[in-house]
Parts: structure tokens; sequence; C-alpha cells
């Protein structure tokens, strides 16, 4: 009989062995979920896969530009955070809010009523709608503590390798915080383009066993500004940067506005003997 029309399918009667060998062996199952059970996350990867490692070196890897990658990043977002509270302060926000209630209010009072104006439904949804996205974009202002985790894990990370994977409870350990807020302050950078993560998941020892064979373990953190920054912010990021790595010597200065270019050399022999040719001539008519 197959699968289909009933039958126990392969895993099933491998769990069912596993169960019974277990219970010969007076071993009971761990939990699957809750307390005790680190269930792998979606899009985990094991910590030795090359994905679970999404590092690269800071600068050129040495002590000094990795210093400067850090001070130039928490420069941003210093910077960033005194922007977003700037434009949407808490008083404009409860302004937002309460427009938005009253928008609401009209909107549902033209629709108990049956009958309104051609068109205010329409432009009172769409003001609505720019109103949330408004409230919803105060949810990401950055605040002292995102800077405060930032800080913390550009203490710690390893500027020759770019290798960065705390748990949880150590970040908040490094930030002096609760883990949620340090939760809630990875998200809010990671939202912004200032830090990402990819989740990682580790082998357990019940290998052979009626038991879960993976759990999650610590995420691997990186720093990929260009792709998922905002273009301004990159722009203010990079200005910052290599003005600090300038300061270092690390980065060549401008060419001077004006300042002739070295001539390439013509690859093609004929011509370039044509154009020998001709300079030699035109050198012997000017003397």
């Amino acid at each position: 009989m197959r699968a289909g029309e009933g039958a126990p399918t392969g895993h099933a009667v491998r769990n069912l062995i596993r169960g019974t060998s277990a219970r010969f062996a007076e071993k009971s199952r761990g939990p699957d979920h809750g307390e005790g059970r680190r269930v792998p996350r979606r899009l985990s990867y094991d910590v030795d896969d090359l994905r679970a490692q999404p590092w690269k070196k800071v600068g050129d890897g040495s002590h000094a530009q990795g210093l400067i990658h850090a001070q130039a990043l928490i420069q941003t977002v210093k910077e960033q955070r005194r922007q977003d509270w700037k434009e949407l302060p808490n008083r404009k926000l409860r302004e937002v809010r309460e427009l938005r209630d009253r928008l609401a209010a009209e909107l549902a009072a033209l629709i108990d009523q049956g009958q309104a104006p051609i068109g205010r439904p329409a432009t009172l949804r769409h003001e609505i709608e720019r109103l949330d996205a408004t409230i919803a974009r105060a949810d990401e202002r950055l605040t002292r503590i995102d800077v405060t985790v930032l800080e913390a894990l550009l203490s710690k990370i390893d500027f020759a390798t770019g290798a960065l994977f705390p748990s949880y409870d150590t970040i908040a350990a490094w930030a002096v915080c609760s883990r949620n807020a340090a939760i809630e302050a990875a998200k809010r950078l990671k939202a912004r383009g200032f830090l990402d993560w990819v989740r990682r998941s580790i082998r357990t020892n019940n290998e052979g066993e009626f038991a879960p064979q993976r759990e999650q373990t610590s995420n691997a953190y990186y720093f990929d500004h260009r792709r998922s920054m905002a273009p301004r912010t990159w722009q203010r990021y990079m200005q910052i940067l290599v003005a600090k790595l300038r300061r270092l010597g690390a980065v060549p200065a401008a060419v001077a506005p004006g300042a002739p270019s070295a001539p390439r050399e013509v690859q093609y022999a004929p011509l370039r003997a044509a154009l020998a040719s001709a300079a030699s001539s035109f050198d012997n008519a000017s003397t």
C-alpha cells in the first residue's frame, strides 16, 4: 500500500522506531517548544555553513582602520537619531494621531449615513493612509539605546575578520539594558541599514535519538551599508568615513581641479610609431 493510500511514511516509521527505542532505554523526549527548547527559526543555517559566516574584514583589517569605520558609523547613527526626532518629535506625532482619529471618525460617520459627498470618502482614506505611514515611521525613529547597542557591538567586533555573533543576553549585558530592549534596538538598526544578521542553528547531542536534532543559536551580525542604508544616509556615512581615513593617510588626496592627467600609452604599434614621428618632426620644426 502506498503512503498516499494510508500507509505510514518513512519519516513516521523512523520516528516510531526511535520513540520505541527511547522508551525501552527509559529516555524521555525533550520539549519541542517553549522553555528549554530553542526551536530553529526559518532560514537558519548551520554555524559551519558559509552562509552563516557573512563577515568580512573591516577596512583593511587593521585596528586603526577598524576604529575609524566604527567611529564613522556611530557618528552617522547619532546624526540620524537627532534628525529623526527633529523631523518627528512627540508633539507632532500626537497631532498626527489626533488628526488621524478625527478623519477616521468622519469616514465612519459618512459610511453609516450611506450618503456622502462625491470623492470625500476616497480623500479621507488617502489622508488616513498617509498619516498611518507617518505613525509607522515614528516606530523606526532611532533612540539612545539603539546608539548604545551599536556602540557595544562595534566595541566587540573582530576587525580582522568581521566576526560578531553574541547572543541577545550578551548584547543586553554589554549595553546595560534588558534583553527585550536589545532585541528592539537591533530591529530598528536593521530597518535603517546600520546592522544586519543571519540566523544560525547548531546540532544537539541527540543524534540517533528520538529527540530534536537542531536548535537555534545566536545570530551572525554583519554590516552591508551600501545595500541596506537609505541613499542619503549612505552618502553621509561615506563623507564621514573618507574624511577620517584621509586624516589617517589611508585615502589619497583628490586630484586638484584642472590638474593634467597622465597620458595613456597607445597600444597599436604602427599608430604609436606615427605619433612619435610626428612629435619628432614638430620638435625639429620648433627649433
